[in-house]
């Protein structure tokens, strides 16, 4: 059902009526004229048929910008089977199915390509009707139809921005609250460091001074007085202990917790369902080393989405022996294995975990491609 649900949007539905009602009209007269050979009224049926499902099978993805060989190929026989239509049949509203065709080239080529050559694709089939059929008013229907095929091509075009931005706005609001998540999690941590930093230099201060003092103090006293001074001497040493031990135990959980920025960059990818296990006990105090994490996976899912047609997307963080391993896949499809080139994104990350002394490995296959970095910890 949500397949279904995906190709017949209310676009191709809306195309799917204009070509029913089209091809339904030219049989009809074509039937009803009884001057047409059983064998043209055959062959314009299936010209019909095979025009509209060539088109739904073009626009069924979600993603029109892979696949593109194959769908020139299918927009290719869109148009070839109109014009085989106009030969067979003498109505110029089979021009109709050219607006539907010219609604696609917008996926394919710029606004500006499409509009230039559209007199070039719009004319062969006014010849047809010119010259094959003898119609009159040929040049004025021509013209006509032409600002119909604009007017399908601006729309079009305005939709795909509007759809891109809307994908890159979604994008950049991801970023954006994995950013600030990061943020939150960098300034507790910097919080619960300055607390213990300020219980460690100034209540540690007064109470090693304070335990100095009573020590002076038991040793220039007699008797019970002796006694009271000596047990808050050990009683101030017992705090100074506890003292000490509290401030290694914040500063000990002053780690980032990584899992809720990864969370928000992860959720609401567009057409790719990604995953992501991330060790329980994961231990990192470094915020610069958390950022090139987030930015690796951020750049990663972006590589996805822009030069892949995977539908799944798997994030593997692992924290073992003061090294922290990454191991990103995804499950495209390529054709044959190539060799990878490294662009802006792979570039970037490599950058990154260079300064923290990391390594990255890359491989790409007919299942997927996959990217595998190792980072050693920072001493402190």
């Amino acid at each position: 059902m949500d397949k279904l649900k995906q190709i017949l949007s209310i676009e191709v539905a809306t195309a799917i009526l204009a070509w029913l009602v089209v091809s339904v009209s030219a049989l009809s007269l074509m039937i009803t004229a009884q001057r047409f050979p059983s064998a043209d009224i055959v062959l314009a049926a299936a010209c019909f048929v095979i025009f509209i499902i060539s088109f739904v099978v073009a626009v069924s993805a979600n993603d029109l910008r892979v696949n593109v060989q194959k769908r020139l190929a299918l927009m290719a026989l869109q148009y070839c089977v109109v014009l085989a239509a106009a030969w067979l049949l003498p109505y110029s509203f089979i021009a109709i199915l050219i607006t539907i065709w010219s609604a696609q080239l917008p996926y394919f080529v710029s606004m500006r390509a499409a509009i230039l050559t559209s007199p070039f694709w719009s004319a062969p089939l006014w010849i047809i009707f010119a010259f094959h059929w003898q119609m009159s008013n040929v040049l004025l229907s021509a013209l006509l139809f032409w600002t119909f095929n604009l007017f399908s091509l601006v729309m079009v075009n305005a939709t795909i921005k509007e759809q891109r931005a809307r994908e890159a706005t979604n994008e950049l609001n991801r970023k954006l609250i994995a950013t600030q998540s990061l943020l939150s999690e960098a300034s507790k941590q910097a919080e619960r460091v300055r607390i213990a930093r300020n219980i460690h230099d100034l209540l540690g201060h007064h109470l090693t001074a304070l335990t100095i003092n009573l020590q002076v103090a038991s040793r220039i006293t007699q008797g019970e007085a002796q006694q009271r001074v000596q047990q808050c001497h050990d009683l101030a040493k017992l705090l100074l202990s506890d003292v000490r031990e509290a401030v290694s135990e914040i500063r000990e959980k002053s780690t980032i917790d990584l899992v809720q920025a990864l969370s928000a960059l992860r959720d609401n990818v567009p057409n790719l369902h990604v995953t992501m296990q991330v060790q329980d006990d994961m231990n990192i105090t470094d915020v610069d080393l958390a950022e090139t994490i987030l930015r690796c996976i951020q750049e990663a899912i972006t590589n996805t989405l822009k030069h892949s047609k995977a539908k799944n997307f798997d994030i593997q963080l692992t924290q073992h022996d003061r090294w922290l391993s990454l191991e990103m896949r995804d499950d495209g499809q390529h054709s044959q294995p190539t060799e990878l080139k490294k662009g802006n994104g792979l570039t970037g990350m490599l950058e990154r975990i260079k300064e923290f002394d990391g390594v990255m490995e890359t491989a790409i296959s007919t299942t997927g491609f996959v990217t595998k970095i190792s980072i050693p910890e920072r001493s402190a």
